[in-house]
């Protein structure tokens, strides 16, 4: 596993949460690298833990260096503290065989408890990743925009905006926890369709989120693409729109496997099956 460090360390070391905060990767360049992405996933039922055991079989033989985390991080009020036991049994135990870094979103349910708690987890635990409400990681082939979807703002507007211009990544990816457009019970998020969307648009390669129990694709045919990958404990039925090129109704995750001229997209059931898979080039 490559070897993961902050170019700002004060938050890490002393539980204070920086704005805009970069994480960055060593080792580069690289010609090829792989990632997680799900949310939804801190319920601690038979679900989450399906989910997991199918990720860890399945990063035996495929490249998994990080985890984007989409929010609802722990179900169904947060957590209280750093000490909150529920760290070990929606999280540190499901996840023990997945020894890579996650990187979160706050989610609305992790709103239910101290926010802070979340950041402040960081220095107990070396694989979560979490600086604060908003902030950006560098691999060797992406620049990723992490951004609290719960509580868009003028603030994380104008870093997202300023970040853009400064990133010369081959891929840019964004995620938080609410879905722009989605097909599932909570739908499109009409707040962010007005203004994060057009901050997106012709900029960046992919939107990530949770929020809806599903798992779904669309594609309108400019930047960026839309993944919804939110049923990592369990599913909601959900449908399509004109844009949709998958919907999946089953707990899974998706995986993402970035290459300078490419990135290919695949959504993941819990029995090893490819339910989906989509080259989208560069």
């Amino acid at each position: 596993m490559r070897t993961w460090v902050y170019l700002i360390v004060f938050s890490a070391l002393f539980g204070a949460p920086l704005p805009g905060m970069v994480y960055a990767a060593h080792n580069c360049p690289a010609s090829t690298e792989g990632f997680l992405a799900f949310g939804d996933a801190g319920m601690g039922n038979s679900g989450q833990k399906e989910v997991a055991e199918a990720m860890s079989t399945f990063c035996q033989n495929h490249d998994c260096q990080w985890v984007a985390l989409l929010g609802d991080n722990i179900y169904p009020n947060g957590v209280d503290s750093v000490d909150d036991p529920q760290w070990k049994t929606k999280f540190e135990r499901p996840y023990e065989n997945l020894e890579i870094p996650f990187y979160p979103c706050l989610g609305n349910h992790d709103y239910f408890g101290d926010v802070d708690a979340q950041f402040e987890y960081a220095s107990k635990n070396s694989r979560w990743k979490f600086p604060g409400r908003y902030y950006r990681y560098s691999t060797c082939l992406a620049d990723f925009f992490v951004i609290d979807a719960e509580k868009w703002d003028e603030e994380q507007e104008g870093w997202l905006r300023e970040q853009l211009v400064l990133s010369m990544a081959p891929w840019k990816i964004v995620y938080g926890h609410r879905p722009i457009f989605s097909h599932g019970g909570h739908g499109d998020t009409k707040a962010l369709k007005n203004k994060l969307l057009p901050i997106l648009e012709g900029k960046v390669d992919f939107y990530l989120s949770g929020h809806d129990h599903h798992l779904e694709y669309i594609s309108k045919g400019v930047r960026p693409d839309f993944i919804i990958s939110g049923a990592a404990a369990e599913n909601r039925t959900a449908g399509k729109g004109k844009s949709t090129l998958f919907t999946g109704n089953t707990i899974g995750f998706v995986h993402i496997q970035l290459k300078p001229e490419s990135a290919f997209v695949t959504y993941m059931g819990t029995e090893g099956e490819s339910l989906f898979t989509h080259e989208k080039k560069n």
